[in-house]
């Protein structure tokens, strides 16, 4: 009996053996494929608060870190647009130039070409990076501009301005009416600064459909860091340049409206006009640029600050694979050994016992 109960608890201690190794094998298995121990806060004791603060750390820098790299991607996208809006009112500024342009035939293609030139500065001003809009300050979710010939919008705007202007006079404009024409009360510089008295033909409205709180865009950076940028499509470089369009596309309207030396002073007026406009908003790109170095230099610090933490972190939670690995085969081999005893243990019966008393 005592031999049985032995036995038994030999078997007993046995099995708990294997289910320790078992147990150990599994973790360290776990650890060699993930690379982080299973149980990082057991080692740490009263250190583990440390651990937590470390995690929230990095959670905080993640989420600035998405932030401004955002930010950038929302720039870098203005930038190009902006390159584009350049690249358009260059190409037309350089034809209303040029000799040609001067004449009947080339004043109505020069005019073609200013609508085509609206058309496009409008369509990069609607541009959209990651479903929200650029140009339109924080109401992300509308497009700031609309289309040229939207009902009550740029193209109805122009014309319901020079109809009126057309009709008080009792017939077309001359050179010496295009002074009061763009600058006289309800005069067509009074839709570009919002003044007219018709609000619907003003440019926040006509032109630039977003709600503007008059408001920069701010970027959070830090905890209580933030950085701001402002560019709209209600910026005085984007009103100069779409004054400067209206007046070009203008020359296409007929002699009942303008005469000839009429076309010729807007064409001059509106060159001048363009020739601001693009100096405003290259200037307007170099603000632009400043932020962008800003914000990098930023995102190269945060991202500095969240390898620490990561590399502190891992201090505290990355396994030793190596070791690990050693101990794993070392426990296999124990394993193996313990499998065997208990296999002979549970061949030691009575009847493997008894010859042993008699002999």
């Amino acid at each position: 009996m005592i031999g049985g109960i032995s036995t038994l608890g030999s078997m007993l201690q046995t099995g708990w053996q294997i289910q320790s190794m078992q147990t150990q094998m599994n973790r360290l298995t776990a650890e060699i494929a993930s690379g982080r121990k299973a149980d990082a806060l057991g080692p740490l004791g009263g250190n583990a608060a440390l651990l937590y603060q470390l995690h929230a750390q990095s959670d905080q820098q993640t989420t600035l870190q998405t932030t401004v790299t955002n930010a950038l991607g929302r720039l870098e996208a203005t930038q190009t647009a902006l390159s584009a809006v350049g690249a358009s009112v260059q190409s037309i500024a350089n034809e209303a130039l040029t000799p040609d342009s001067s004449s009947g035939q080339g004043q109505a293609v020069l005019a073609n070409e200013a609508q085509n030139s609206m058309v496009q500065v409008i369509s990069q001003l609607n541009t959209q990076y990651e479903g929200s809009s650029l140009f339109a300050g924080d109401n992300t979710n509308t497009a700031p501009m609309q289309s040229a010939d939207a009902a009550g919008g740029p193209v109805a705007t122009l014309n319901s301005v020079l109809a009126t202007a057309v009709s008080a006079k009792g017939g077309p404009l001359s050179a010496s009416d295009i002074s009061g024409f763009i600058s006289g009360p309800n005069g067509l510089a009074s839709v570009f600064n919002d003044t007219n008295s018709n609000p619907a033909l003003n440019y926040s409205g006509s032109f630039y459909a977003a709600p503007d709180d008059g408001k920069p865009t701010t970027v959070l950076i830090g905890a209580t860091q933030t950085l701001q940028y402002n560019v709209k499509g209600n910026q005085q470089g984007f009103r100069d340049l779409m004054q400067g369009l209206s007046m070009l596309t203008m020359l296409s309207a007929p002699s009942s409206q303008l005469d000839s030396s009429a076309k010729a002073a807007l064409q001059t007026q509106a060159s001048a006009l363009i020739g601001q406009a693009q100096n405003e908003l290259t200037a307007q790109q170099g603000l632009l640029g400043v932020t962008q170095a800003s914000l990098q230099n930023v995102a190269d610090q945060q991202q500095a600050a969240a390898d620490a933490t990561q590399k502190q972190i891992l201090g505290f939670e990355q396994a030793d694979t190596t070791a690990d690995a050693t101990t794993l085969s070392t426990l296999q081999t124990q394993l193996q050994a313990t499998y065997a005893i208990t296999a002979q243990i549970s061949q030691l019966t009575l009847t493997h016992y008894l010859p042993t008393l008699l002999g």
